[in-house]
């Protein structure tokens, strides 16, 4: 594109596509990629046994399915203004869908492939969707075919991982078992298969028109993911999307044409389609695969050799621990970056992997979430600041404001961040009361959205995060962010992860209490020593945690963020008395979205708590109180006869540490 056309970002997100689309034509723009077992490997193993194939998508043949998948959605009945739930991963089939909608004026909803049945029927009512598409995985199915049920769904596409690929090929992946083209649910919905869909758009080709472009029109729903069950529908332009690929130009981050992305990160979260889009509006080739296991990250870079990539601290995880990297050449790297939780405790291993690999990048982050097009601000090559956010990427704004008065806040001081720009969203879908409380319009005519995040601007106008508003910690009415806690705790090589959470106390109302991953658990005891004494030298006293847990893992949101809420439960079932352990697992189920497992002993309570219900109340109310809301818990609850936690707790100088 040239400059001109990049700046031009008022028109439907197909046509800012197609604006070069008789450039490039022979170039592969989608390299699609499957992992195939070569055998198996110890769970702990490093390193996956598998090999990659992958089938390479021109972009002329790209071109040709997105408009061969209009004509096909015309003829089977979707209208503009439609809106089409698409449950599904990183498929080439995934990505015609989503250009062929916008083509056409119809809305892709998109919801997470893994959705429980209860969140699918959830997701599905809450746009009355008459149509779905989904990937045909077996536990993606099950969950389809009992989600659809109380719903308005009449007609559903089914595609497979292997759908690109040769038939003979797909015969012997499959075995022999051969699809129908039409199934019947029951009376009232109809199955059909991708390949049933495109002899459609065959028999019905140039029946799609172009829809024209409407200014603030919904360009596709996307939805949020966070600790609640019940994530948030985002509605989100066509110059929101398009305003991405502008404002990497306009920050002097260019993406050459014949270059490669590697994009892990799946479609239906915000960052994976922008990325998608901006490479494919670039010219840049993208090899996708249809799952996000970071295992797969070592081999797909060692065979594709890509020149972007952004991915999650544990895909970068997976590289440093990877056998075969020993000697290999990472120089092809032109961009790598990191988004999510967990990237300070990895930044330096990673840089100094790359060193030692004849790459002289830096890895690098940002800042965003799906209200603001997932990338709001970020570090660049050429433009970045160690522990920043980085900068506002192109015409975006970054304030700092007051979060009890709303007064904007002068550099250097902690507020609560908010984003305004091109990228903003239109609000959440049919959700005036929640759009109001994060999307204000503020003195200035500029609707800002207000993320929830303490933060502050330096006087080069890059941002650091200090920590969730919701995260902060109320000691005696004196409300602290713990980021200076964990980071503190974070220097210890041995310490993988640290998050701190407020913890409910009867006297002082919340306190902190810190939740570490470690890298060795051998000697836990000694561990724990160094742990409070680098807390000790270098937080204040006021701010130090009263409960130390090491533990395997920190558990995550779906789109692989600290689950804050789980850590909170967990701790509260912890301060019952008569409780010697608890742990909370986040889980996949229809009814539930976490377990709880408590040990308790009735003899150390003081009968204060006799029976399962007293425990259960305690932890509802309690949730209740402390505004942790929407969390459905499937209790465990064990009797047991232990009368001393043993070495699983230990007050040292007025801390209990738990092992």
């Amino acid at each position: 594109m040239t400059k001109e056309e990049i700046f031009n970002i008022e028109r439907t997100k197909y046509n800012y596509f197609m604006t070069d689309s008789k450039k490039f034509l022979n170039k592969t723009a989608l390299n699609y990629v499957i992992p195939i077992e070569k055998g198996e490997v110890p769970e702990d193993d490093v390193d996956l046994n598998r090999k990659y194939i992958s089938v390479k998508i021109s972009k002329h043949e790209l071109i040709k399915k997105i408009n061969q998948t209009a004509d096909a959605l015309v003829a089977y009945g979707v209208k503009k203004g439609d809106i089409i739930t698409i449950c599904s991963s990183n498929t080439p089939e995934t990505i015609y869908i989503d250009y062929a909608l916008n083509k056409i004026g119809a809305i892709p909803n998109y919801i997470y492939p893994n959705s429980t049945v209860e969140s699918i029927k959830y997701f599905l009512n809450e746009v009355d969707s008459e149509f779905l598409f989904y990937l045909n995985e077996p536990e993606i199915e099950r969950n389809v075919m009992e989600g659809i049920k109380g719903t308005k769904v009449k007609k559903i596409i089914s595609t497979s991982v292997l759908e690109p690929f040769p038939e003979i090929f797909k015969a012997i992946a499959k075995k022999g078992n051969r699809e129908k083209n039409v199934r019947v649910v029951d009376g009232n919905r109809e199955i059909i298969t991708w390949k049933k869909l495109m002899d459609i758009g065959l028999k019905n080709k140039g029946i799609a028109k172009e829809n024209p472009y409407e200014k603030n029109a919904i360009c596709s729903l996307v939805h949020t993911s966070g600790t609640s069950s019940i994530p948030k529908a985002v509605m989100e332009s066509n110059e929101n999307i398009n305003a991405i690929v502008k404002n990497y130009y306009i920050s002097g981050q260019k993406f050459e044409p014949g270059k490669s992305y590697l994009q892990v990160l799946p479609v239906f979260v915000e960052f994976g389609r922008i990325t998608t889009h901006t490479s494919l509006c670039n010219g840049v080739e993208v090899i996708i695969i249809p799952e996000m296991n970071p295992k797969n990250f070592p081999g797909l870079v060692q065979k594709y050799r890509p020149n972007y990539t952004t991915v999650t601290p544990s895909h970068w995880g997976a590289l440093l621990k990877s056998k075969k990297f020993d000697k290999e050449d990472l120089s092809f790297f032109e961009l790598v970056g990191s988004g999510g939780d967990g990237f300070a405790n990895v930044e330096d291993r990673i840089n100094s992997f790359l060193r030692q690999h004849n790459c002289e990048l830096k890895v690098i982050d940002g800042y965003g979430s799906t209200e603001v097009t997932a990338c709001a601000l970020t570090n660049l090559n050429h433009a970045r600041k160690s522990g920043s956010l980085g900068k506002p990427l192109g015409n975006t704004e970054i304030g700092i404001f007051d979060p009890d008065t709303g007064e904007k806040l002068k550099i250097g001081e902690i507020g609560e961040i908010a984003i305004t720009g091109p990228t903003v969203t239109l609000g959440y879908y049919k959700d005036e009361d929640e759009t109001n409380k994060v999307y204000k319009k503020h003195d200035d005519g500029k609707i800002w959205v207000h993320m929830g995040d303490l933060g502050l601007v330096d006087e080069e106008n890059y941002g650091f995060y200090k920590g969730r508003i919701k995260n902060v910690i109320a000691r005696k009415s004196f409300k602290f962010s713990p980021v200076e806690i964990e980071k503190a705790i974070e220097t210890l090589p041995i310490v993988e992860k640290c998050r701190v959470v407020p913890m409910v106390d009867e006297k002082e109302g919340q306190v902190p209490s810190a939740h570490i991953v470690l890298n060795n658990y051998d000697n836990i005891e000694e561990t724990l020593t160094k742990i409070i004494d680098v807390v000790n030298n270098t937080i204040e006293e006021f701010h130090r945690p009263t409960t130390y847990k090491i533990r395997q893992s920190i558990p995550l949101t779906k789109n692989n963020k600290t689950n804050i809420n789980a850590l909170r439960i967990e701790d509260i079932a912890s301060i019952i008395p008569g409780v010697v352990f608890s742990n909370i697992t986040p889980i996949k189920d229809e009814f539930y979205d976490y377990d709880l497992y408590i040990e308790f002993n009735p003899n150390l309570c003081l009968n204060n708590y006799s029976s399962e219900e007293d425990i259960i109340n305690f932890i509802e109310n309690t949730m209740k109180s402390e505004n942790i809301l929407g969390n459905k818990i499937r209790y465990k609850i064990n009797f047991v006869d232990k009368k001393f936690v043993d070495s699983n707790v230990k007050k040292v100088k007025g801390c209990v540490k738990v092992l």
